[in-house]
């Protein structure tokens, strides 16, 4: 049952592959046309995506003359809404990248050209089942701001509310589930066959991928975070959440508060207004270092284009598709990570870093503190009004790069958010002392460690966790010393050998078995040729003495070459 479960598997996947080829010649061509010609290594793939060699040559010479990175990011928004969100996920991961990748990932914009207002009605009408007329009493079919899944629509309710209708593009989910099955199999490919990329875990990174893209698709995901979001920011006056109408919301249409203001990041305009740039740039410092501190959940995009600015200076953020959480153990370590950055710590910044990341340990620790030591020296040897954070903690993870330490996504995407606000504070006011806001907070969470009501807490979880395993215990181990007397059991590996698995091991072994057989079978020939040779031949037998002759070339040749293959393989 197993086994026609397996062969349909690849049958299907085979199929999905055939009806995907003409999608998949799209996206290598695109890539061609941007001189990453270099992906063609493979001629059977060529020959499968039915791509002539004329194709592959450069037809825009001066395009080809642009930074890698440039072709690269252009030839991203060349192919649609799935890259586009592609690379701005791959934007937060900025240690994936070095820096002209990194930056040009930033410029990734998802505005796009809108659908026609009639296809947003019709959707609208279906999926909240009812006509036009039954939910709003006005609705503009121009869209007032268009993205890559989704575009949104002013509306009036019929009681009069302002609304921003947010609807989802026609087709975007098939589209999307087309796209991902592609990375998917890209970053496999690649994982198997291209050494020098394996180590970035490109399947990890697709995955990661597929389930905040997953998410975002979905409206009904979005609406529990603003309402979580405006939940934890209750009774702070400097921030608004859009309030969200469920019953006029589904998976494909979110329908929200409208809420306009100025630009975060325009001083001019704010000032106009009332609004004092610099206030606000020390607001919105707080704002950011509360979410990640104080909750654990913020916003994971918080770039001018996804927030305006009411009157007398309130911030809205817009876009709650991507949030970060952080669980309280990962708060306390990167509040102790920079907490010791700053106070220049190197065994404190270590610890938190270890704690942070998913292997939790590195092979040579004092390497590590060393290394810490120096980047605090290289960075750090500033006063704390002209330190920047950003810059700081984008350096820090190019040197955990070195040390192959990774940490979880959310990190990553907490370090963009924080660099996101922090550039554009120090537009609205160019001496912001970023740090200063955070310390605060980052001490917060370091004493919280010590609270007499979390120590109490921490102790009613051991406690009980305590009394669990000691109910558990004993069946468990009767269970496994039963399974290990049976001959059961088996003992599950996991290994991190290489990226490709178990293949480098199993060749080696191989080629341990072959060599041993070879040994055997050269003595084996020139032992029976030597009795051949020697034994006491009749004048029926004269042709043995003959026949041991060759035995012995045969076997010799045999042993002349493994001793050239060992010496080659530097075993001699």
């Amino acid at each position: 049952m197993h086994s026609n479960s397996v062969v349909f598997d690849q049958i299907k996947s085979f199929i999905e592959i055939y009806h995907h080829l003409p999608r998949y010649r799209e996206i290598f061509l695109t890539f061609f046309k941007y001189g990453f010609v270099d992906l063609m290594k493979f001629v059977h793939l060529q020959k499968l995506l039915e791509i002539a060699d004329r194709q592959l040559h450069p037809e825009n010479e001066e395009l080809h003359r642009k930074p890698m990175a440039e072709r690269f990011r252009m030839a991203l928004e060349e192919l649609g809404p799935t890259f586009v969100k592609f690379g701005q996920i791959l934007s937060s991961r900025r240690d994936l990248f070095d820096e002209p990748f990194y930056n040009e990932l930033r410029k990734l914009q998802d505005a796009v050209p809108p659908f026609p207002g009639g296809e947003a009605v019709k959707i609208l009408e279906r999926e909240l089942g009812r006509s036009l007329g039954e939910v709003f009493k006005t609705f503009d079919e121009e869209a007032i701001a268009a993205a890559s899944i989704a575009q949104v629509h002013r509306a009036t309710l019929l009681d009069g509310a302002e609304v921003a209708v947010k609807i989802r593009r026609p087709d975007i989910t098939q589209v999307i589930e087309v796209d991902v099955a592609i990375l998917m199999d890209v970053a496999r490919f690649v994982e198997m066959h291209v050494e020098e990329l394996a180590v970035l875990n490109p399947v990890g990174v697709a995955q990661e991928f597929a389930r905040i893209i997953e998410r975002e698709l979905d409206f009904t995901n979005e609406a529990r975070n603003m309402e979580r979001f405006a939940k934890q920011f209750k009774g702070n006056r400097w921030i608004r959440v859009p309030r969200v109408y469920r019953e006029f919301s589904t998976e494909s249409v979110l329908t929200m508060e409208y809420l306009s203001g100025c630009r975060m990041d325009n001083p001019e305009q704010l000032r106009a207004q009332g609004i004092d740039p610099v206030l606000l740039a020390e607001r919105i410092s707080r704002l950011i270092f509360q979410q990640v501190f104080k909750h654990g959940f913020f916003h994971g995009d918080p770039h001018p284009g996804n927030a305006t600015v009411l009157q007398p200076g309130v911030l809205v953020l817009y876009d709650y598709g991507m949030m970060g959480i952080l669980s309280i153990p990962f708060r306390e370590n990167i509040a102790n990570m920079i907490v010791g950055l700053v106070e220049k710590d190197s065994r404190v910044v270590s610890r938190a870093l270890l704690g942070m990341s998913e292997e939790g340990y590195v092979d040579d620790p004092r390497l590590l503190e060393g290394d810490v030591e120096v980047f605090a020296q290289q960075y750090l040897d500033c006063p704390l009004k002209d330190l920047k954070l950003g810059f700081v903690l984008n350096r820090l993870l190019e040197m955990l790069i070195n040390h192959k330490l990774r940490m979880k996504a959310d990190f990553y995407l907490g370090v963009k958010a924080l660099t996101q606000v922090e550039a554009t504070g120090r537009i609205l006011h160019p001496d912001l002392n970023f740090v200063h806001f955070g310390e605060p907070y980052a001490t917060q969470v370091i004493e919280g460690k010590f609270d007499v009501k979390q120590i109490l807490k921490n102790l009613y979880s051991s406690v009980g966790e305590t009394a669990d395993f000691l109910r558990t215990f004993p069946m468990e181990a009767r269970d496994l010393y039963e399974r290990v007397r049976s001959g059961r059991y088996r003992i599950p590996l996991e290994h991190r050998i290489d990226p490709k698995g178990f293949e480098p091991l199993r060749s080696t072994l191989n080629q341990i078995t072959n060599r041993l057989a070879e040994a055997v079978l050269a003595a084996a020939i020139m032992v029976c040729s030597s009795i051949l040779i020697l034994a006491d031949h009749s004048n029926l037998w004269n042709f043995l003495p003959a026949l041991g002759i060759v035995g012995l070339v045969i076997g010799g040749s045999i042993a002349f070459r493994l001793i050239i293959a060992i010496w080659r393989s530097g075993g001699m």
